[in-house]
């Protein structure tokens, strides 16, 4: 889906670029149903952290959105949403949104948000591209739930289509085009769902990570599959990364998972502990 000639339900830019003792942001841009908050620095970080908040409190019909950020080299950044993502009834048309993540040389964008809801009727189709240089990192989330039916269906959205695409120095090579759309196709089959209601979903890309990297990370992992009733797998990406998938019936169960993986990659690679995010 083309973003030209659109009307932008909300825009949002962001640059993060390094001073020479932490980074700070520059350039900061948003307009009507976007904005972030001032950047905080968590426990004395030198890496900012940013709210990104939709105004209305969530996405409705014919709802377009626009998002990119730009990690200088040397530069990082940790963003999150405020809140859920919440899509509601989209009877006429569907939602959009696209999302452009910048990273130069020895940049890093950490992106962790909370869960995407598709309510009844949603259709929601979000477009990520990930521009990075041969050095830059990237740690991204996502969650995927279906949202409450007056009729208690477990997947009553019409579809949720999400598409990734990964550049490593102008090099495409990642395309994950995912699309969930019950009222065509059984998502309780075998390579959709799986008889599960929720998805989590993580790219790690770094210089570092390799087969053996990946291994470790499934050891810290691999006892949430005894512990709870969810599946996941890792694949590595054809560069220096991974990513993973997770199907499980709670949120709850796929950030546990996802953080306790994020906490040991932020560890090992960057010597840093995770920081609470401090929503609630």
């Amino acid at each position: 889906m083309a973003q030209s000639k659109k009307i932008w339900t909300g825009q949002l830019d962001l640059s993060v670029f390094n001073n020479g003792k932490k980074s700070v942001a520059r350039d900061i841009f948003f307009e009507k149903a976007l904005k972030v908050m001032r950047p905080v620095y968590l426990n004395g970080s030198n890496i900012p952290t940013f709210y990104i908040v939709n105004v209305g409190g969530g996405y409705l019909d014919g709802d377009r959105y626009k998002m990119n950020f730009n990690i200088d080299s040397n530069a990082k950044v940790i963003l999150t949403s405020q809140g859920a993502t919440k899509i509601y009834k989209t009877l006429k048309d569907h939602v959009e949104q696209y999302q452009t993540f910048n990273i130069k040389d020895n940049g890093y964008a950490e992106y962790v948000g909370d869960p995407i809801i598709a309510f009844e009727n949603a259709k929601f189709y979000q477009h990520n591209t990930f521009n990075l240089s041969q050095n830059a990192a990237l740690f991204y989330t996502d969650i995927l739930t279906p949202g409450y039916s007056k009729e208690d269906k477990t997947f009553s959205y019409t579809y949720m289509h999400l598409l990734n695409e990964v550049y490593v120095d102008d090099t495409l090579v990642v395309f994950d085009n995912m699309l969930l759309d019950p009222k065509k196709n059984n998502v309780n089959d075998i390579g959709y769902m799986e008889n599960y209601t929720h998805l989590g979903s993580c790219y790690f890309i770094h210089p570092q990570v390799n087969q053996k990297f990946i291994d470790n990370v499934y050891d810290q992992i691999k006892h949430f599959q005894q512990e709870y009733d969810c599946r996941f797998g890792i694949t590595q990406l054809p560069t220096h990364g991974f990513t993973i998938r997770i199907l499980s019936n709670k949120t709850q169960v796929i950030e546990k998972i996802l953080t306790t993986l994020q906490s040991y990659v932020l560890k090992q690679i960057f010597d840093r502990d995770l920081d609470f995010l401090r929503k609630y």
